[in-house]
Parts: C-alpha cells; sequence; structure tokens
C-alpha cells in the first residue's frame, strides 16, 4: 500500500475545522454580543526534555465562539502538537486537530460532543506509513470547585484500520497540598483492550507560569515522563503572554502544496516604558497535496523561527538589538535539519505589526547571518482605522539570507474584540533552507487564501 493511501482523510478535517470556526465567529463579532458570548482565545506552549533523552516542544492554541443561550453553550477548537527531538533533529511529531461543542446540562453538569483528528510524522527521518486516527467521543463532565472528572464513549471513523472504539476517563483539580499544585489526567481505553494516559503535576511560578511534571503514554510509542516549563494565556489573570496568532490556509490552484499553517506567540520578559526585551517565537508548515485536494495531504517540513529584542523607543518609532535562530526540518523524509543564527538592528513605527492601531505599519531588520552571510526581512502594512468593527486592509512580506527567501502579500478583512479575525487572498512564496521546494513560484502555484487569528493580553 503506498503512502498516499495510509495517510487518511487529515486533509479534509484540517481544513475544515477552522472555516467552520470562522462562520460561527463572524455573527457574534459582528452583532456585539455581551461580553460573555464573545470568541476567546487561549495559547499555550511547554518546553523542556523527556525520560528518552529528547527535546519536546508542545504548542496549544484554543479557539472558543459561545453560541449564546441560557449556561452559555458554545464551539470550540483546539489545534496542538507534541514534537520530540534528539540532537540530530530527528524524531516524531504528533499533530492533533480537535472541534467539537460543549453545553451546560445542570449546574456542575456539562455534556461535550468533539471530533478528533491524530496523524505522527518524522522530522529528517523516512517514514512511509503515517499513523492516522480520528475519534469521536461524547462525555459527560462533572465540576466542583477547583474539580471536576469526566467520562465518555467513542468510536473511529476512517483512518488507520485496526481501531473501533474507546472509552475515556478523565480528572483534574487545583490545590494539591498547596494553592499552587495543579493536577490533571486522562485515560482511555483503546479498543477496550489497551490502556492509554496522559498525567501531570503542574507548581505555578507566576501567572501564565508553570514547572511541569507529566507522564504520557499514547499511541504505538513507548511511555515516557516529561519535565519542563510552560507558558500560557487565556484572557483572564493567567498572562505570561503578550499575544499569540494563527493561521490556516490553502492554495487553491496548486497541485504540490495545499494548506499552509503558521502560529506566532510572544514571551516579554521585560516591559517598561523605557525599554523592553521579548522573544516571539514561530512555526510555519506547508502541507503537501497528496491524493488530491479533498484528500490525504501531510506535512512537508517544520520551520521555526526564535528571535530575542531588546528596544527602546527612538522619536515616534521603535529600535532594537536582535538576535534570531531559525530551522527547517524537514518530514518524512531522509533529509538533514538545517538552521541559521544572526544578529542585527530592526526597527518600527508601533509595538506590535499585526495591530491596526494606525493606517501605516512598518517593521524592518538587517543583520549577520552567521552561516548564510546576511539576514533581511521587512513587512509594511495599509489599512483602515477607527471605531468600525469591520477593518480592511493590506500586508506586504519580504524576508531572505543567502540561501532561503519568504515572499508574502495579502489583502484582509479584520473584525472582532477579543479575537481578532481575518479573512484573506493574496500570494505567497517561500524557499526553504533544507532540502528541495514543492514550489516553483509560478503565479497560480503562490495564490493563497485563508483565515488568520489574532488575541492580545496586554
Amino acid at each position: 500500500m503506498g503512502r498516499q493511501r495510509k495517510a487518511g482523510v487529515i486533509g479534509r478535517f484540517t481544513v475544515a475545522a477552522p472555516l467552520a470556526f470562522f462562520l460561527v465567529s463572524v455573527p457574534s463579532s459582528l452583532l456585539g454580543r455581551e461580553e460573555t458570548s464573545r470568541p476567546a482565545g487561549r495559547f499555550r506552549a511547554a518546553f523542556g526534555l523527556d525520560s528518552l533523552e529528547r527535546k519536546y516542544y508542545q504548542p496549544e492554541f484554543r479557539l472558543s465562539a459561545p453560541l449564546g443561550g441560557p449556561g452559555g453553550n458554545g464551539l470550540f477548537l483546539d489545534l496542538s502538537y507534541l514534537q520530540k527531538i534528539n540532537g540530530d533533529m530527528e524524531g516524531p511529531i504528533d499533530f492533533w486537530v480537535r472541534a467539537g461543542w460543549a453545553a451546560p446540562l445542570s449546574a456542575g453538569v456539562e455534556a461535550e460532543a468533539s471530533l478528533n483528528h491524530f496523524c505522527r510524522h518524522q522530522t529528517s527521518l523516512f517514514s512511509d506509513y503515517i499513523l492516522n486516527l480520528n475519534e469521536i467521543v461524547g462525555r459527560l463532565r462533572l465540576r466542583h470547585g477547583g474539580f471536576r472528572a469526566g467520562f465518555g464513549l467513542g468510536t473511529y471513523l476512517g483512518g488507520t484500520p485496526g481501531y473501533d472504539g474507546l472509552a475515556v476517563f478523565e480528572a483534574a483539580g487545583t490545590g494539591l497540598l498547596f494553592p499552587e499544585i495543579s493536577w490533571a489526567a486522562e485515560v482511555k481505553w483503546v479498543n477496550f483492550s489497551e490502556i492509554l494516559y496522559e498525567a501531570e503535576l503542574a507548581v505555578a511560578l507566576s501567572p501564565g507560569a508553570e514547572l511541569v511534571l507529566a507522564g504520557l503514554k499514547t499511541y504505538r510509542l513507548p511511555a515516557a515522563t516529561h519535565v519542563g516549563v510552560r507558558f500560557g494565556a487565556d484572557g483572564g489573570g493567567s498572562r505570561f503572554l503578550d499575544a499569540f496568532d494563527v493561521t490556516a490556509g490553502v492554495y487553491p490552484f496548486y497541485d504540490a502544496y495545499k494548506v499552509m499553517i503558521d502560529g506566532t506567540f510572544r514571551l516579554p520578559l521585560l516591559r517598561r516604558e523605557s525599554r523592553r526585551f521579548f522573544i516571539d517565537t514561530a512555526f510555519s508548515s506547508p502541507l503537501l497535496t497528496g491524493s488530491g485536494f479533498w484528500g490525504q495531504f501531510w506535512p512537508d517540513r517544520m520551520m521555526y523561527s526564535v528571535t530575542a529584542e531588546y528596544e527602546r523607543p527612538v522619536g515616534r518609532a521603535f529600535a532594537s538589538v536582535y538576535g534570531r535562530y531559525i530551522a527547517d526540518m524537514p518530514v518524512d523524509k531522509a533529509v538533514r535539519f538545517r538552521a541559521g543564527a544572526s544578529t542585527g538592528l530592526a526597527i518600527r513605527n508601533q509595538p506590535d505589526f499585526n495591530r491596526l492601531d494606525g493606517p501605516i505599519r512598518f517593521e524592518a531588520r538587517a543583520g549577520f547571518d552567521f552561516k548564510f552571510a546576511y539576514d533581511f526581512g521587512m513587512k509594511i502594512g495599509l489599512n483602515t482605522t477607527g471605531p468600525a468593527d469591520l477593518k480592511a486592509g493590506l500586508d506586504v512580506l519580504f524576508e531572505a539570507n543567502d540561501a532561503r527567501r519568504t515572499v508574502e502579500a495579502r489583502v484582509f478583512l479584520d473584525f472582532g474584540r477579543d479575537v481578532s479575525v481575518r479573512p484573506f487572498v493574496g500570494v505567497r512564496r517561500v524557499v526553504p533552507l533544507a532540502g528541495d521546494s514543492a514550489s516553483d513560484g509560478t503565479f497560480p502555484r503562490i495564490v493563497a487564501a485563508g483565515i488568520s487569528f489574532y488575541t492580545w493580553f496586554d
């Protein structure tokens, strides 16, 4: 059986879930509902080591859209992945996309139904088999104070054969011995014969920052223990992060790349009126078409950038010194990763380029790359402003070093309050660092359309 036939139905679900969330978010944002009925976002990112001597990285994006009515029922969309790598950047990467509906049944009792897509890939390693599962699960959950417990039953839809049914047990609580300690556990009884689990103990260091000890046994991998730190922001009291965004889009006229998934979060380490120091972490993954637009497709590579900046205001602008690390890890191919490090100077006319605070936005950087000769980047944005719920704009981005190029231009609409929702159409071309690009750059093959979600916590 060929690789395309084994990949499953990731394509349809990955595209449909963000668009379904968008259709729900539009009425809530434009009609100006009450505070409790607005779309909301949450982000968490964990870093650390596991007991099998690997490093791990686990970002989690959650977007929710209340439907109104009594009790606050609503839809949710979770995007997350867990990547484990050795010293050569090789290892498994597990993707999860969860979409569903939750509603209270009575005081302290709620019901939830969800479709959970899972697939596993390998970075910088050849893999001709892609584990691909679609869980359909219904749950009942009890809540009392800081404690919750739940039970669910489900089945599998399509994907890798050999999976038929599952039961799910979950529990979580806060204030174990000390108020800073929280715990959570979920057990899956797969095919009513195999036990999988995920359990964690977390100690809060400050609002939005935790030390985490976790045990994990997931599909077809040995059990492992994780030790690390986790940062997050949820729009409430937990605000260790400044902002995060996630983008899902498609290449409608291209027969090699079909989908793009991007995400970014900002970690502020110093904030003063006269200066600030922050770290931006971003990932991007173009997905290959596979067997067709509505068929199977999977990631071509995982691309990361981590940028640290020390910034001070200079007149009406903001100037900074930056250090930047980029990495490109091909997926399911025996192609070694490539990475680069650079440093230089940057300037911008507002603290966050993505906020539509003024009609003209710009950001530029230039510096020396220790491996690829130079590093250059520029962003220019034009947009409408004012109190109107609906705005429109144009963003243009260009990045380059001696081996890699990124060019993007998009026209967008913007609406929303707590979550800024931006459907867009434009062009996008990325030349990677490692291996060959699937794109030859001809115009029809770089046309892209999609939707972005932005959330700020300041």
